[in-house]
């Protein structure tokens, strides 16, 4: 997205397989503290003269050892917070089927060692644990870090009351291209987008359609764990399977309500904003970040985990179709209104423009002079797609802002329909397949 408007990025990827093959204790030590990663980042710093370091993931193979060298370098840094990593070793605040802060406030956090909640192991746990720790007590992030951005207030309110020391911390939501189809909703038919896993709500949905008195053909698009729930055919539901993102949207495009049942608390929720762009109204669950996007006009919540009151929900939309199909419009202008990459762009330079303040850098014309930027037509398109390489990629456009990108491509599962991806946030990369710090 900064390079489609003229910026110049420097992007600094690795792939978490760069730590395969290495022993369980040196991956152990890389997760913990990556020196190597550290030089080449203050490196780059250095060479490129970069103003903004933007991280989006540090775990494990970077470590946090990366915010540290950009900051002791002299770069303007700034974290994303897509998941609640920093307070849970598994990051999504969710076990056996449940919401779980057991280890939020906790300075070190033994139940999820006891639970094994990283990858099912307890020496696992027990590195990330470690981490999490370890970087509790040094302050790192308070102490290298000029702002944190939450996608929405309840990811800010999770970290400000977790007593775990931090930066300010502004709230950015994500956002998605302007061209996905807009549509009318003439399928006629509800629509899940998701894994089809416990933390999804698949088990709710499912039970929720079979108490509808309004039946309404309901289409479900997704893979997972789940899945043999949808190999007993069941009456008004249609499993599409894993579809392209193209088809996912014009299938979304053409539903008359998008259900999104997770009683895992979501960070943001980005299927709710691809379907406002498609003009698609929302049901949600009422917990989470996604709840926050969802409101009267443009959807309805239910009570997270309660099929009855879901179903109770969904019949009121299909017995009022006619104020169904006015949300379209609400829907859309929403989007249009809060989530479009120019919103996002002007919303994001504002926050690179405090980092820079708070760094102590009073010559902001590199970042605010238009003058200075090359034309977004001549720009390089940006990728969003990720890269399979564990170098480090370079947009090197001659214009106002040099700023670093640094990714770690591991997935952070609070996200949903499309693998991981990562696509319209306002970073760059794709998430890949996990990685361990114990190899």
């Amino acid at each position: 997205m900064l390079e489609s408007y003229g910026h110049d990025v420097t992007r600094f990827t690795r792939m978490n397989d760069s730590m395969s093959g290495a022993g369980a204790l040196a991956n152990a030590r890389k997760t913990i503290w990556n020196h190597g990663i550290a030089d080449e980042i203050r490196d780059v710093v250095n060479s490129k003269q970069i103003d903004v370091v933007h991280f989006h993931n540090t775990f494990p193979a970077m470590s946090p050892a990366a915010i540290k060298s950009a900051h002791d370098a002299g770069a303007a840094t700034v974290l994303t917070l897509h998941n609640s990593r920093i307070l849970c070793p598994k990051a999504v605040c969710f076990r056996d089927g449940q919401p779980c802060t057991a280890c939020v406030t906790k300075s070190f956090a033994t139940p999820a060692i006891r639970h094994a909640c990283f990858h099912e192991n307890r020496l696992a746990s027990g590195v990330v644990a470690v981490k999490n720790w370890l970087h509790r007590s040094r302050k790192t992030y308070q102490r290298s870090l000029n702002l944190a951005i939450a996608p929405t207030e309840f990811v800010k309110k999770r970290y400000e009351d977790s007593g775990h020391p931090m930066p300010p911390i502004v709230v950015k939501p994500h956002f998605v291209e302007s061209d996905l189809p807009l549509g009318e909703g003439d399928g006629g038919y509800a629509l899940f987008v998701g894994r089809l896993s416990e933390e999804k709500g698949l088990k709710v949905l499912l039970d929720a359609w079979d108490r509808l008195t309004q039946p309404i053909p309901l289409k479900i698009i997704g893979d997972g764990p789940l899945q043999h729930l949808l190999d007993v055919p069941q009456e008004n539901v249609e499993y599409l399977g894993r579809l392209d993102q193209d088809a996912v949207y014009r299938t979304m495009a053409d539903a008359a309500i998008l259900i999104l049942p997770s009683h895992c608390a979501e960070s943001f929720g980005r299927v709710v904003v691809e379907a406002f762009a498609c003009g698609t109204p929302v049901v949600c669950a009422n917990q989470g970040g996604q709840a926050e996007l969802v409101h009267p006009g443009v959807g309805a919540l239910f009570e997270s985990g309660n099929a009855s009151e879901l179903a109770s929900v969904v019949d009121r939309f299909v017995e009022n179709a006619e104020e169904t199909i006015a949300m379209r419009d609400a829907a859309r202008s929403e989007f249009v209104s809060k989530y479009t990459a120019e919103i996002n762009h002007a919303q994001l330079l504002d926050i690179y423009h405090q980092a820079l303040i708070l760094r102590g850098r009073t010559d902001l014309s590199r970042l605010t002079d238009p003058d200075l930027r090359v034309d977004p037509k001549h720009a390089r398109t940006p990728s969003h797609s990720g890269s399979s390489t564990r170098d480090s990629q370079h947009a090197n456009l001659p214009l106002n802002q040099s700023s670093t990108f640094a990714n770690d491509n591991a997935p952070e599962s609070e996200q949903s329909h499309d693998t991981e991806s990562m696509r319209g946030h306002d970073e760059l990369g794709r998430r890949a397949s996990s990685g361990s710090p114990l190899g």
